[in-house]
């Protein structure tokens, strides 16, 4: 099936078509770092929410307004997510003409407030050593939901998961193909995974991506 559904996706993206039908997934799924068509097309496809792509220039994984343009006009049934990634505050409306976006993902607190005029639903990155509940209370009327991100690929805590009963989590990390089932049934708002560059024009390893979305996929044939 694997192999299936590769060969149709690589033929169909020779030829221009959308390579999948779209698919629905158990839980919320939001795919960072995209920076290439063949991921962009994949996780349409396979009925993901939301694509991020970086919009700060001075980051190695920026994609510029042509880019993104390009990949969006072949893609449907996603939302756009611009991702800054630096530390320090980013003024409103210096990127917002240039992207057609449907949120914004910043990574730090002090930008939620900085770009609400924008309009657009917020995200805010956090290493989860940096979590407090008192934080996380002060900005959960003004941000859609909280990334979690963590230097190790440690299991999610008692504590994090007692936090997502309250507050709208979604963690990078704790999860792979064999126990994200257990993990979203855990109360997170959601997951994210991490797109990445291709090994060739239109080539992807999907593996890693695919075992995840896979498992996540509903069978609407039962």
């Amino acid at each position: 099936m694997r192999a299936l559904r590769f060969i149709s996706y690589y033929i169909c993206q020779l030829n221009g078509f959308n390579p999948l039908p779209i698919m629905a997934l158990k839980t919320f799924v939001k795919v960072s770092g995209i920076n290439n068509l063949s991921d962009a097309r994949y996780c349409s496809g396979m009925g993901v929410n939301q694509l991020g792509f970086s919009i700060e220039e001075t980051s190695p994984n920026y994609t510029d307004p042509d880019k993104f343009k390009e990949i969006k006009n072949w893609l449907s049934g996603v939302a756009y997510v611009g991702e800054l990634d630096v530390q320090n505050e980013t003024e409103p409306g210096n990127f917002n003409d240039r992207y057609e976006l449907d949120a914004i993902q910043v990574s730090n607190p002090a930008q939620v407030v900085l770009l609400e005029e924008l309009g657009l639903p917020i995200i805010l990155k956090m290493d989860v050593s940096t979590i407090t509940e008192v934080l996380l209370a002060s900005l959960k009327t003004r941000v859609d939901y909280f990334l979690i991100e963590s230097v190790s690929d440690e299991p999610l805590s008692a504590d994090i998961l007692a936090l997502a009963k309250d507050y709208p989590l979604v963690p990078t990390y704790g999860f792979d193909h064999s126990n994200v089932l257990e993990v979203i049934d855990g109360g997170i708002k959601g997951i994210a995974l991490q797109g990445g560059n291709e090994i060739g024009p239109g080539l992807r390893d999907f593996d890693e991506m695919m075992d995840i979305l896979e498992v996540l996929e509903i069978d609407d044939t039962v």
